[in-house]
């Protein structure tokens, strides 16, 4: 079991007892976001103080001495827990057991609420809908478009315009602690740092209910201005590695529930025209082929707006990104786990 090294901060204010809210947040080299995600923590008015669970990854940066010197530091408990190389399902695992609060909340370093009462009114949706976990509403800052590589845009085409959406994606989802004792956590067999959400929502939903609040969180991207093409198809593969383990776990009670249908078909889809790309039949083939340049001109779409010779290979690189996506789907359904790895970060 790793080290729980507890930082050398004050005391809690009511003398040490428990903290109102646990915050576990998995960290990495992440100093270009941990700041606001601190900023937006300590801006909260809540009623006691909270702890915050930090859970460490390979760090390379000044992403540490950022937290230690944030004034927050200074008012709520702060705990950091080492786990280099461990996927964000056995990350949450770790913070949520440590916790010392009935209610957990789940954090990425690179989120933070709009609100300054988002805490509050997300324990008070828990509380009046008698809810095992709540939903937040996920933004995407619009204003990054303008600072984004051409790749990134491509691969963030689809969320341009979007209006922020329900999720329990570990941006600012608030849980009993009694819940996840239920459920055992999350389940770090078969997932590792994809669908371990997805895997979540479901288990909650076949022995209680989620709530929905209306507390917004933005979720602030990274976005390296080198990116390259290349991760795009790496975080392509987690992600389908995590869909199709996700399939073989639930099979039709996922494929069929009213939140994952529309993914499931969208997913079914790319794998089929794959299929159908390779099938010896020249009808077949062609149709194939046009509907995935198709599918991926719509899935790019907003990027054709930008000025860049690489433009025209949009509906390729997408069919290729989709191409990718259901090749390791198969390969998690197969598999019956998810295991590969790929985190977006900057470069020292």
């Amino acid at each position: 079991m790793p080290d729980i090294k507890t930082e050398t901060n004050p005391p809690l204010a009511d003398g040490g007892s428990i903290p109102w809210v646990s915050i576990v947040i998995p960290i990495h080299s992440c100093r270009a976001t941990i700041g606001k995600t601190l900023d937006g923590l300590g801006e909260q008015k809540v009623p006691a103080p909270c702890e915050i669970i930090f859970l460490r990854d390979i760090i390379k940066d000044d992403t540490l001495e950022i937290i230690h010197a944030h004034p927050l530091a200074a008012r709520w408990d702060m705990v950091e827990i080492d786990r280099p190389g461990g996927g964000l399902a056995a990350a949450y695992n770790l913070g949520w057991r440590a916790a010392r609060s009935r209610y957990i909340l789940l954090m990425h370093p690179d989120c933070y609420p709009v609100d300054k009462d988002a805490l509050q009114r997300q324990v008070d949706w828990l509380e009046k809908e008698n809810a095992l976990a709540v939903e937040p509403l996920i933004d995407i800052p619009q204003g990054d478009w303008d600072t984004m590589s051409f790749w990134d845009r491509v691969t963030s085409s689809q969320f341009r315009h979007a209006k922020p959406a329900h999720g329990l994606a570990g941006k600012f989802d608030l849980y009993r602690r009694e819940a996840l004792e239920k459920l055992g956590g999350f389940d770090d067999v078969h997932f590792f740092s994809a669908a371990e959400d997805a895997d979540m929502v479901l288990r909650l939903m076949m022995v209680g209910t989620i709530a929905y609040s209306d507390v917004v969180v933005v979720h602030a991207h990274i976005h390296p201005p080198a990116s390259r093409f290349t991760s795009t198809l790496r975080k392509q593969a987690q992600v389908g590695e995590g869909a199709g383990a996700l399939l073989r776990k639930h099979g039709f009670a996922w494929a069929f529930a009213p939140s994952a249908f529309p993914i499931t078909v969208v997913n079914g889809l790319k794998l089929s025209l794959l299929v159908g790309a390779f099938v010896p039949v020249f009808h077949i083939w062609l149709v194939s082929i046009a509907l995935m340049l198709l599918l991926a001109s719509y899935y790019g779409r907003w990027a054709f707006q930008t000025r860049d010779w690489r433009v025209p290979l949009i509906p390729f690189a997408v069919s290729l990104m989709f191409s990718v996506y259901a090749i390791y789907m198969v390969r998690g359904f197969v598999l019956g786990r998810q295991s590969f790895h790929y985190a977006k970060r900057v470069k020292n």
